[in-house]
């Protein structure tokens, strides 16, 4: 494009160039680029970003910026003329200064004026001039013109955190492992110093603004989900990776959450009380909340849970008959027979549903949680007979589709004999309530110390005695940066009928997850941003001991020894 000015009608020339400057200033065309390069597509409130590679993200980025910049020392050069033009011979200034000369070709670039370069000039609002043979831009227009640039850099920022949408991240743990147990009348001694890792590796990926994605691999040992450590043992052999975590989430909007898969349970807190840190369970959960604004308490939000898991699937539909299982060589199947099922019938998974509520406030620097729950267990003899020799291959090797050495870890509720599969709660419905608070005020010249204060109790309504638990802990501090210190101290009580050993924490509990009093003491000490060094101390003794009259025996009885176990780990995050 060019321009041709005769010298005699300057003042009119001057007008049709501004004109045609504002005309491409105001153009579609304009926020193209070169060579027809479009800008990134509106993108609604909250939807994914766009999976486009790095470099064209970088290019977009780069090309918005120049695109601004241009416009706005196009709009300081043309109000620049136009003040020229105003005053008394401002045409002929005009025509001496800031054009070409006779039938120079004008440059389509815009020429800053003299005085301030649009650098240091303070920056203004776009107004986009009229353009030649249309009207001139509304506020409608230069509204969406700026909807779409900030759509644009929410789109940018988006793709800057993630790798396409992908969010990647997890953390990598070295810890020294020590339990100590002096030996009496009662039990032996426990003596196991050990190292230990921990790798755990998330992949996030939101498909849309209503679907999310999680998959999480992990390292651990295939008997025991009660960990993900990997011993260093085995010699040299090569540490296995596993599927830890992976799930779909479904929330239509900011009050249903639907989620299924492998998955933490709907109801976990991470206080080692009712539920292992580690567990991961195979199912589906339903969250729905309902937000309130209070005068006295703040934000309060009102939540209801539920979750259906399941556990096994045996697959065996009839059970072999009485006369079978006490032959002399019964089918595998009757170890069933041993855990209470019925002969001659079908054998059901077992499975937990949990399902509860819990409310919430929040101020500027208190908030509090109040929650209750109960888990109603279906066929739990089911997770007693997969410790044993007998069991654990029909209902643990079937699922990985390999043969294990042995059945899974975390036995300790009472059975109704020594090592045997049948538990003497005849149910297991575990009711739980638990309250805590926070505030977040406390702190000194180098450090926040947030404080909270749990308390939670839990009680098994399927037997009437020896089924009660309870825990309180106390928690003062962070760890974000280096010298932040951070201690808490937390007491146990689990007695043996009150929840399912096999899932419930195994630190606490070390060689059976009830039938304990535990204190644990824990402090941290921040390195960096990225890493702490973290130790823990557990302090364990028994509650009960074996009672014949009452069907009622435990691994590990009272009188054993107190049982010490100290844990000092580096976590790295990533």
């Amino acid at each position: 494009m060019e321009i041709r000015c005769h010298f005699t009608s300057v003042k009119r020339c001057v007008l049709a160039t501004l004109l045609m400057f504002s005309a491409v200033a105001t153009s579609p065309l304009w926020a193209q680029g070169p060579k027809g390069i479009s800008s990134a597509p509106e993108a609604k409130a909250g939807s994914a970003p766009n999976n486009r590679s790095n470099d064209e993200v970088a290019a977009l980025k780069e090309q918005l910026a120049q695109q601004q910049k241009q416009i706005e020392q196009l709009r300081l050069a043309l109000e620049a003329i136009r003040q020229r033009l105003d005053q008394p011979g401002g045409t002929q200034q005009a025509s001496t200064s800031s054009m070409p000369n006779l039938g120079q070709v004008a440059s389509a670039v815009p020429m800053a004026p003299a005085g301030p370069r649009a650098a240091d000039a303070a920056p203004a609002a776009l107004s986009p001039a009229p353009n030649p043979g249309g009207a001139p831009a509304t506020q409608a227009e230069v509204q969406s013109y700026t909807t779409k640039v900030d759509a644009l850099s929410k789109t940018v920022a988006a793709l800057n955190k993630g790798l396409a949408g992908f969010k990647l991240g997890g953390d990598f743990r070295l810890r020294s492992d020590n339990i100590v147990r002096s030996a009496n009348s009662v039990a032996g001694p426990q003596q196991n110093v050990r190292l230990r890792y921990r790798l755990r590796f998330n992949i996030d990926k939101a498909v849309s603004d209503k679907i999310d994605t999680h998959v999480q691999l992990g390292s651990g040992t295939f008997n025991n989900p009660l960990t993900f450590d990997t011993d260093m043992a085995g010699v040299n052999t090569h540490g296995a990776i596993f599927l830890a975590e992976a799930w779909g989430s479904y929330h239509p909007n900011k009050q249903w959450d639907f989620r299924g898969g492998k998955m933490p349970e709907v109801f976990a807190d991470n206080e080692q009380f009712v539920l292992d840190d580690d567990i991961r369970f195979n199912g589906f959960q339903q969250i729905a909340k309902v937000p309130f604004e209070t005068s006295s308490l703040g934000k309060l939000t009102f939540e209801l849970r539920a979750g259906q898991y399941v556990l096994t699937n045996p697959n065996v539909q009839v059970l072999p008959s009485a006369s079978q299982c006490a032959s002399s060589s019964p089918p595998a199947n009757c170890a069933f027979v041993t855990a209470g099922f019925a002969p001659g019938q079908k054998v059901r998974s077992t499975n937990l549903f949990d399902q509860g509520f819990a409310i919430s406030t929040s101020g500027e620097h208190w908030s509090q949680q109040f929650a209750s729950n109960i888990q109603i267990w279906r066929n739990p003899n089911a997770l007693q007979l997969a410790t044993t020799s007998a069991g654990f291959p029909l209902l643990v090797n079937g699922y990985y589709g390999v043969a294990l050495s042995g059945g899974i870890s975390g036995s300790g509720n009472a059975t109704t004999t020594k090592g045997g599969a049948i538990l003497t709660a005849a149910h297991y419905q575990v009711g739980r309530i638990s309250y805590r608070i926070d505030y977040k005020g406390l702190k000194s010249s180098r450090q926040n110390f947030p404080v909270y204060f749990l308390v939670q109790g839990a009680r098994n309504f399927g037997i009437g005695f020896y089924n009660n638990a309870f825990q309180g802990a106390l928690n003062i501090g962070e760890t974000k940066k280096f010298g932040d210190v951070l201690f808490k101290y937390a007491f146990y009580y689990k007695e043996a009928n009150s929840m399912i050993s096999q899932v419930t924490d195994d630190d606490v509990g070390t060689g059976t997850g009830v039938n304990l009093k535990t204190h644990a003491i824990r402090i941290d000490l921040g390195l960096n941003k990225y890493m702490v060094w973290q130790n823990r101390i557990y302090i364990q003794n028994e509650l009960a001991g074996n009672d014949p009259a009452r069907s009622f025996f435990v691994p590990v009885v009272w009188g054993t020894g107190t049982q010490y176990r100290y844990q000092s780990q580096l976590q790295f995050t990533f």
